[in-house]
């Protein structure tokens, strides 16, 4: 958590966006659009030992839901090697939002935002495409108590990676 502190402040400082008296928001249904950034691999632990990490970026919409980008990851295995290739967002399932403009009390910019994305994905892999969901956790705002910053991803009759390990990423909403 530090970690992801210390990356936040270093944005806003590199950017010289300074902000005060931000507060973190209420989740609700309204409408909104917001762009996801997972700059340095955020990665997750299936009971067996792989791991599964990814980067990239897209951006997505609530009401009407919809969900595009991607980037890249690699599956390391418990037993020795790996496998990587790209990702693309498919879908959005559903997005719970955290709130913005706050992280662990401090005031960063007022439209970055934490929160659940839940997306449906493609992973190109080379024997072919395979479905998967990807689940973004960021803890902007005033995320539950049992929040991590990071990801889970579920390839649906083969793995779970549903142990969050380390991530950094953040909504930025538009």
């Amino acid at each position: 958590m530090r970690r992801r502190f210390a990356a936040v402040s270093a944005f806003v400082l590199a950017f010289g966006v300074f902000v005060s008296g931000a507060g973190a928001t209420a989740p609700n249904s309204d409408a909104g659009s917001y762009e996801f950034h997972l700059e340095a691999p955020n990665v997750a632990m299936a009971p067996n030992g792989d791991t599964f990490a990814v980067t990239g970026m897209g951006a997505f919409s609530i009401h009407p839901k919809s969900a595009g980008g991607g980037g890249s990851w690699t599956h390391t295995f418990a037993g020795g090697g790996s496998a990587s290739g790209t990702w693309t967002a498919t879908g959005l399932v559903a997005f719970q939002p955290y709130g913005c403009g706050v992280v662990f009390g401090t005031p960063i910019p007022p439209n970055f935002c934490g929160g659940r994305l839940v997306l449906d994905v493609t992973l190109s892999t080379p024997g072919g495409s395979v479905p998967a969901q990807l689940t973004i956790y960021c803890v902007i705002g005033a995320p539950p108590a049992s929040a991590a910053e990071g990801i889970r991803l579920v390839i649906p009759g083969v793995i779970n990676f549903n142990k969050v390990v380390e991530g950094e990423n953040v909504y930025i909403q538009e």
